[in-house]
């Protein structure tokens, strides 16, 4: 897997660095009082990022072929433990062809860079180019087995027809689903919506 990240830092990133270092000077200055284990805290060590990107864009590729590319807001990369954690994501995901399959937005999410796995949720939205729309609270993407999983609600629309459930297996075009349990459907006259998207 190749892992390549840029990062184009400006105006909002530099007010964010601003308002870390204002924080950390803050919490910083906390007073000791005797009797606390000569300064020491009893809280073990915060976890410090080996990065912090603003900006960014990652590329996934396995062999050569380029599988997602991310873009991301903010993103701190924890190599300890194997975590890329981001905000404000966007993500491209491409066939073996280096074609478009599905485009996808959310609010969070965390990259699994060992198993190869992409994790997002909050306000979760796929697009395929088959014209398939998915939405959810969060999805798991595995890119070894090019897989898109949840357990969260889903709601699936494509040619204004809508279904909804709990649960869902797919491949990260959407062309094959699977809604897991409670699945719900409305169906719409084929026809009339075409006539409205002309």
């Amino acid at each position: 897997m190749v892992y390549l990240m840029k990062s184009k830092l400006g105006e909002v990133a530099l007010r964010l660095m601003y308002i870390l270092c204002t924080l950390a000077i803050i919490t910083g200055c906390t007073e000791r009082t005797p009797g606390d284990n000569n300064g020491q805290s009893d809280e073990p060590p915060r976890l410090i990022p080996d990065q912090i990107l603003y900006q960014s864009d990652i590329l996934l590729s396995e062999r050569g072929v380029k599988k997602v590319l991310i873009e991301s807001d903010y993103l701190e990369k924890y190599s300890a433990k194997d975590s890329t954690i981001m905000a404000g994501i966007e993500a491209t995901f491409f066939d073996s062809l280096g074609q478009i399959t599905s485009t996808l937005v959310s609010d969070s999410g965390i990259i699994r860079e060992n198993s190869k796995r992409l994790e997002v949720w909050g306000d979760v939205k796929v697009v395929s180019n088959n014209g398939v729309t998915l939405e959810a609270d969060s999805l798991f993407w595995d890119q070894g087995r090019d897989s898109v999983t949840t357990e969260s609600f889903v709601r699936i629309t494509h040619r204004g027809n809508v279904q909804t459930g709990y649960g869902l297996q797919s491949d990260n075009s959407l062309t094959n689903f699977r809604i897991m349990r409670e699945v719900k459907g409305e169906l719409e006259d084929v026809e009339a919506v075409e006539r409205k998207q002309r």
